[in-house]
C-alpha cells in the first residue's frame, strides 16, 4: 500500500465558501476510498484546524449564506477515525498558543526539524 503525506501550511484557504478544506478533504478521500495510507502534517497557520474550540458559523454576502460551514476540527477527527494520522508542528502550534487540552485527540506534535524525517516514512508527499 502506498503512503502519502499531505502537508498543509494554508489554513482557511477556500474555506468560507466551501464546506471543507481541499487539503483535508483529498487526504480523507485518498485514505477512505483509495486504501492509501494518508497523514496531514498541519504547519503555520493550517495548525489552528486541530483547534477543538472551534466554533463554526454561517456567513453571509449580501443575498448569499453559507449555512454549512467548514468544521475543520470535526473533519480531523473523521479522518482519523478512517485510519488517517495527523501530525503539527509544535513550534507553530506555540505561536498561536495552542496544545495540549486545546487540540483534538491523537494529533501527534512534532518539532520543525523533525519534519526531514517525517517526510522520509512516505512514499509520497503533496504540497498544498
Amino acid at each position: 500500500m502506498a503512503s502519502l503525506l499531505c502537508i498543509c501550511d494554508q489554513g482557511y484557504r477556500a474555506s468560507i465558501e466551501e464546506q471543507d478544506d481541499t487539503a483535508v478533504w483529498m487526504a480523507h478521500m485518498l485514505q477512505r476510498n483509495e486504501g492509501t495510507s494518508t497523514a496531514l502534517l498541519l504547519r503555520a497557520s493550517a495548525v489552528n484546524y486541530a483547534f477543538t474550540g472551534q466554533k463554526p458559523t454561517g456567513v453571509a454576502f449580501g443575498s448569499w449564506t453559507q449555512s454549512h460551514p467548514a468544521d475543520l476540527a470535526r473533519d480531523l477527527k473523521r479522518f482519523q477515525a478512517d485510519g488517517g494520522r495527523v501530525f503539527a508542528i509544535s513550534e507553530d502550534l506555540a505561536k498561536r498558543g495552542l496544545g495540549g487540552a486545546d487540540l483534538i485527540d491523537d494529533v501527534t506534535t512534532i518539532p520543525a526539524a523533525g519534519v526531514a524525517a517525517l517526510v522520509a516514512e512516505f512514499d509520497m508527499v503533496s504540497f498544498w
